[in-house]
């Protein structure tokens, strides 16, 4: 039977009630609009998207994945208060939250790794620059989006400071095979397998 599978950083339970603080926040400035944000119990930072997956091809992916996750020390996060979509604000598709890693680009180096190890085991794996977001919302018809002010410090960029400044920082120990189930009110996310870091 195959599993439709994602690799990703869960995050802690109170990074996420504060992530859902500001998706509510959001819809208040964008009701009736036809955007679907994202549920409290899954916020996540997705490494790379696996696709359906024998069940059996479990155990392989953990073989290879597992020594590389443990090469690498807890990762450091920061959550920034500038919200931003992709491909553009005005063209919106995917609405997400700026974050900061500190730990030197260690993120970034260690998804390439998996990527790597990935390919490998014959999967086709998305080569564009890895970017850190945390997805809020994402679009279903053409839209605008109207962005709160959810920080003081917003209305100083507003006014010409460009700085986005940190509101949260979270320590990060393991990198999570989850599986995806697709609902019609929404995905549901399983932990499959757990990596830790060292």
């Amino acid at each position: 039977m195959n599993q439709r599978l994602f690799l990703a950083i869960n995050l802690p339970q109170q990074i996420k009630e504060q992530l859902f603080d500001l998706v509510l926040k959001l819809q208040k400035t964008n009701k009736n609009k036809p955007i679907k944000w994202v549920e409290k119990d899954n916020f996540h930072l997705t490494l790379h998207f696996l696709g359906d997956t024998p069940e059996e091809k479990i155990q392989e992916i953990t073989q290879a994945l597992k020594p590389i996750v443990a090469d690498f020390k807890t990762l450091n996060f920061q959550l920034l208060n500038s919200i931003s979509s992709f491909p553009n604000l005005k063209d919106p598709k995917v609405i997400f939250l700026e974050m900061k890693e500190l730990n030197d680009g260690q993120t970034v180096k260690l998804q390439k790794q998996i990527g790597e190890a990935l390919t490998k085991l014959g999967y086709i794996i998305d080569n564009r620059p890895f970017r850190l977001h945390l997805t809020l919302g994402r679009i279903k018809l053409k839209t605008s989006v109207q962005i709160p002010d959810f920080q003081p410090s917003l209305a100083e960029a507003n006014s010409g400071w460009r700085r986005p400044m940190p509101i949260a920082n979270f320590l990060i120990n393991s990198i999570d095979l989850m599986e995806s189930y697709l609902t019609p009110t929404g995905p549901i996310y399983k932990i499959i397998k757990q990596y830790n870091l060292s």
